[in-house]
């Protein structure tokens, strides 16, 4: 028997009827919810030392098969995938998604702002570490798969550069953030501009500034969205951010942008992973650099650890968020995870 396989169980439809919306919050109600402290301590904006309090949520029915784990991009609560979650567990998948610090119902650096912040990027792949290793693995011996989103695809990638003993046995990467477009600023200029804002910024407050044209958490309206096409999935997951206020996060500061852009170099001078790779590119996306995803997919490749089953599809007028576009590319995008699984041998349990 091999990997579960993914089948669409809601239409656009069936979330502008509030079907869907019935049947995903029966589904959250099922989840196991927990959290823990993150590995790495930071300071908090009175200057003491903190160690964030995180969040995660996970599903294990004992006809599962395999493990899905989720990796939210920037902004997103897990809460967010109840349709992908509802999707893996019909499958034969368990699920487990962490909310990463910062973000969705774990804490902030300064519980008082919406602004996007992080001390360290490493700080998110500890954070994943720490979550596989100590929450996931001690509760089940199923294989593991990844699927990362945006950011997360980026943590996703700095955890299998670091971490080559990782135990997955595949990886799926939708849109991930492995560049982050800067407009006519070369991307070496923008690692220094933005390091150097960010040392000014400390320098003057312990206030974290947002980068310029960003702010607090902006309920948009579907016409001005670069996120999605599909209006009926772009108002579900807008109405559940109005009807949980704490998973509503803002723009980013100038200590973000600089560790972001400084771990996409990263990911650029570190190894390729071992492991079975799917890489989703959205033609459409304006959220993250499309050029830098294949720029590092020809690099990896080129590295004689490459495995052979992994595989790239670009998805023509996909907007960024793949799991939440119009019916036809949601199937698309399920359809190719599919395809990618059937390659792949699924391990036996011990």
């Amino acid at each position: 028997m091999g990997w579960p396989e993914f089948k669409a169980q809601f239409s656009s439809t069936d979330f502008a009827s509030g079907r869907a919306t019935l049947a995903l919050t029966e589904v959250w109600q099922q989840g196991c919810h927990g959290s823990f402290d993150s590995v790495t301590n930071t300071r908090s904006k009175s200057g003491l030392p903190q160690s964030l309090r995180l969040h995660y949520s996970y599903w294990l029915p004992n006809s599962a098969r395999a493990v899905l784990v989720l990796i939210p991009g920037r902004i997103e609560a897990g809460h967010k995938y109840l349709e992908l979650i509802h999707e893996a567990l019909c499958a034969g998948f368990a699920v487990f998604v962490l909310d990463h610090q910062g973000q969705g119902a774990s804490e902030r650096l300064d519980s008082s702002s919406q602004i996007g912040d992080v001390a360290d990027f490493n700080h998110y792949v500890a954070d994943l570490e720490y979550f596989i290793c100590r929450i996931i693995k001690p509760q089940t011996a199923l294989p593991l798969l990844a699927l990362a989103h945006s950011m997360g695809g980026g943590i996703l990638c700095r955890y299998l550069q670091q971490h080559p003993n990782h135990g997955l046995a595949g990886a799926i990467f939708c849109s991930p953030m492995w560049g982050i477009p800067t407009g006519p600023i070369p991307q070496q200029m923008a690692r220094g501009l933005s390091n150097a804002c960010n040392r000014l910024n400390q320098w003057c407050c312990r206030q974290r500034w947002y980068v310029p044209g960003q702010g607090p958490y902006q309920n948009r309206p579907f016409q001005d969205n670069d996120l999605t096409r599909c209006a009926e999935r772009y108002q579900w997951f807008r109405s559940l951010y109005q009807q949980y206020p704490a998973y509503q996060l803002g723009g980013v500061s100038w200590r973000w942008l600089a560790q972001a852009l400084t771990a996409c170099q990263q990911m650029l001078q570190g190894d390729s992973p071992s492991l079975p790779c799917l890489l989703l590119q959205a033609a459409a996306d304006q959220v993250v650099d499309n050029k830098a995803q294949q720029r590092l997919w020809q690099r990896f490749r080129q590295t004689t650890d490459w495995h052979p089953a992994s595989i790239m599809h670009q998805l023509p007028d996909a907007r960024h968020e793949l799991l939440f576009e119009t019916d036809a590319i949601r199937e698309q995008v399920l359809s190719l995870i599919n395809q990618f699984l059937k390659q792949l041998e699924l391990p036996q349990v011990v």
